[in-house]
Parts: structure tokens; C-alpha cells; sequence
């Protein structure tokens, strides 16, 4: 019977996940936005530039939940941050638009309002691609200064018919890059180079066009050539920092953790501001098996944004194996992208039950159940319980679970199919010869 049955099911069906729809009215927002606390000079100066503009704006605090709010403020066309933020750093804040939407237009619709830029955060505007930058004092003749800065930058990023130039091209070029799904057509890649090959001719050949050129490599699995052109980028400069990154990302998505966690290491004595890097640190070290060394990552992280699910919810999978739930289950209550590790814990159940180890499995599902939020016990979890007891032929139990699925997703058709399929079994009767 297992043979006829449908498969588990993987998929996030969490109101949180990126598979979610819009609804159709949530473009209707379309206010600039400034980020800030409650600091009466540096808003009254970000007032002053988004009023010139004579578009309508909105002030939230630096604690506003991006994700959740992301449907109002994606539409913004200019969105001014405060980087000093006492209750959440700017960087936090920016790491978190991308996260949400990767393709946001950074460079051109974000600006910074600093008061005492770093070397570091140099560094991180580069990482983050933050060009629009300010920086501020609060001092007469210096607010002049800024003031005046300020409003060209906000007036650049409302104007939508700026002429192209040569480095907005680029951007363009590099955001499409990282677009680009696992196997791409051909025929993309091909126009991308044909592009790239247009905006270099005439140019000496630069880091940013090799780096480019190594991402195409890698997206057609050609990677060893594609580590060379990375390497050769950054003997061009040594400072192209997005070359580390992708250096990284292909080590990770090869299964190359401990090369991965080497380069991180070098971007972090760079950079110790980068939130998602600790969080990428954390990981690396948990696939490496070295629980102690991510959950000091972990916890590096939420000490400088207490926000960050990542660091959330990898430091509750630490806790989760260590059978603290309690601990794992306030941190998944905290943490704006449950579902991810929902979606983790339904996968270790099904590998156990494929491996015919139903009571481990059971016992799995029943503390994945406590420590998940409300929001994120799917029907596809209650669906994997049901088909767990299944394969353990114990029917009634199973349909007992596959009812709580349907009644979570009464549409939901491979719950439906099991059940009628165990009805048939248990009363003998065909589920197209029932009356």
C-alpha cells in the first residue's frame, strides 16, 4: 500500500514564507519612509528633505518587523535610514530589506544618515551596496551642508528618468547575476556576456568584470574555472569585496564548509558589523558539526540585532538537539522566519520514516509540535504525523492526524487521497464505491 501513497510533503505553507501571494491592494502604499528613533534633530532634517519633495512620507521606529510590513514599504521610493540607531542598527535593518527582497534597489533608493562613520562601515556599505551616504553633526554650518546633500539625494532617488550612465548599468548587470536561478537558459547567460562585453570595451579590465564573468562560469557548473577568475579578480583588487562573497556562497553550496568558513573569517576581520556573516558563521560551524563555535556566532549575532531570525533559529535548532525545547521554543517565538526551520524539521522526520524509524519519527513530530509557533504547525506537519502512522499501519492514528491537516487546508489533496485511501482499507470498500 506504501508504494500507492502520497509522498511527504515539504513545502512551507507559512503566511511568513516567500511563496506567499499578495492579495492585489498592498501596492497601494507608496510613501518614502524614514527609519529612525526618536532623535528630534536627525528626523527634523530628514523631514525637511522628503518635504521638499512634495511626496507624501512616514517615520517608523528602527524596531519595525520589515518582514512583516515589507507589502506597505516595498513600493517606497526613497527610504532614509539612520545608521546609529540606538535600538537597531542601520545595517540590521538594511541585511533585512535583503533578505526579504533580494532584488530591492539598494544603491539608488536607500540613504544613510551617519554621524561617525568607521572604517567598518565603509566596508559594510560596499558589502551592502549603500552608495547613498550622509554624513551628519549636528552643528550649524555643518547642517547646512548636510541638509543640502540630503535633498539631492532624496530628489535623485524620486527621479525615475535619470539618464543611464555607465556604473547604473553595471549595477543593473550585477543585480541580474544574483537573480539568476540555479540553471539559468543558456540564452540568458549569453546576453548577460554580451552585455558585460558592451559596458567593458574600451576599459581596462577591472575586478568587478572578472568577478562577473565567474559567476556566469559558476551557474554553468564550470567551477574550478570559475574559482580561477575569482582569484583573479582579487589579485586586480584585493579589496572587491563581493568577490569574497560569492567565493563564499559557491564554497556553501558545494558542500565546502570549511573553505567557506576560512573566507568568512578574512571578510570578518574586515567587517565585525555584518550581522548575516556571524549568522553564515554559525551555519558553516553547524554543518561542520562544532555546535560550541556556532552558538557563540549565534549568539554574537542577536547580541547586535536581537531581531535576527537567523541567529534565532539556528540557536534554536542547537537547543532543539539538545532537548532544551523550552529554550528553542521562545526563541522560534521571536524569530520572523519560523518556517524555515519548520520546513527542516519536517524533512529530519521524513528521512527517519523512510528509514522504517516510526517511533523516532513520532517522537520528533511531537517535540517539532511544542516548540514550533502556532502559525508555523502546517498542514503539511500533521500530514507527515498521518503518514508516519501510516506506514506504521496504524490507521486510525493516521487518519486522526490527516483530519487536523484537512482541517488546517481543507483543499489539501495529498491528505484528502490518504485518507480515503486508509477509509477504503480499514472498511473494505472502494472510495468510488461508496454511496
Amino acid at each position: 500500500m506504501s508504494d500507492s501513497l502520497p509522498k511527504s510533503d515539504t513545502k512551507s505553507t507559512s503566511p511568513n514564507s516567500q511563496d506567499s501571494k499578495p492579495t492585489g491592494k498592498e501596492n497601494f502604499f507608496k510613501e518614502s519612509l524614514a527609519i529612525m528613533d526618536d532623535n528630534t534633530w536627525i528626523w527634523a532634517i530628514s523631514q525637511n528633505a522628503l518635504s521638499s519633495s512634495s511626496k507624501a512620507y512616514i517615520r517608523v521606529v528602527s524596531t519595525v518587523t520589515i518582514r512583516h510590513s515589507w507589502s506597505r514599504f516595498k513600493e517606497a521610493p526613497c527610504i532614509i535610514i539612520h545608521w546609529e540607531s540606538k535600538s537597531r542598527p542601520g545595517g540590521a535593518i538594511v541585511e533585512e530589506i535583503l533578505d526579504v527582497d533580494p532584488r530591492f534597489d539598494v544603491s539608488n533608493k536607500i540613504i544613510v544618515l551617519t554621524t561617525n562613520p568607521i572604517h567598518e562601515d565603509v566596508v559594510y556599505f560596499s558589502e551592502l551596496g549603500i552608495r547613498r551616504i550622509v554624513r551628519i553633526r549636528n552643528r550649524d554650518k555643518d547642517l547646512e551642508v548636510c541638509q543640502r546633500e540630503l535633498n539631492q539625494h532624496v530628489a535623485d532617488a524620486l527621479n525615475l528618468n535619470q539618464k543611464a550612465t555607465t556604473e547604473s548599468l553595471w549595477r543593473k548587470i550585477l543585480a541580474a547575476i544574483d537573480r539568476l536561478p540555479d540553471a539559468p537558459e543558456e540564452e540568458i547567460l549569453q546576453r548577460l556576456e554580451q552585455n558585460i562585453q558592451k559596458l567593458s570595451q574600451g576599459s581596462k579590465e577591472n575586478a568587478r568584470e572578472i568577478d562577473a564573468t565567474a559567476s556566469l562560469l559558476f551557474k554553468r557548473n564550470d567551477t574550478s574555472k570559475a574559482f580561477k577568475y575569482w582569484e583573479h579578480a582579487l589579485q586586480s583588487n584585493p579589496n572587491y569585496f563581493r568577490t569574497y562573497n560569492n567565493m563564499i556562497a559557491a564554497h556553501r553550496k558545494l558542500g565546502q564548509h570549511y573553505e567557506a568558513y576560512m573566507l568568512l573569517q578574512k571578510m570578518q576581520m574586515l567587517n565585525r558589523s555584518c550581522i548575516s556573516r556571524l549568522v553564515a558563521l554559525g551555519e558553516t560551524q553547524l554543518a561542520l558539526n562544532d555546535d560550541r563555535k556556532a552558538e557563540h556566532y549565534f549568539q554574537s549575532a542577536i547580541e547586535k540585532d536581537g531581531w535576527c531570525s537567523g541567529a534565532l533559529n539556528g540557536m534554536a535548532d542547537i537547543k532543539f538537539r539538545r532537548g532544551e525545547l523550552e529554550s528553542a521554543r521562545e526563541l522560534l517565538e521571536r524569530s520572523n522566519v519560523a518556517y524555515r526551520y519548520a520546513t527542516k524539521l519536517n524533512l529530519m522526520g521524513i528521512e527517519m520514516v523512510k528509514l522504517d524509524r516510526f517511533d523516532e519519527a513520532l517522537e520528533h513530530y511531537s517535540k517539532a509540535q511544542y516548540v514550533l509557533p502556532q502559525q508555523e504547525k502546517g498542514p503539511q506537519l500533521f500530514f507527515n504525523i498521518g503518514l508516519c502512522y501510516s506506514r506504521w499501519n496504524k490507521p486510525n492514528m493516521a487518519k486522526e492526524f490527516l483530519k487536523l491537516a484537512l482541517v488546517k487546508e481543507p483543499n489539501y489533496k495529498k491528505a484528502q487521497k490518504l485518507l480515503e485511501a486508509l477509509e477504503a482499507k480499514i472498511t473494505g470498500i472502494e472510495p468510488n464505491k461508496v454511496a
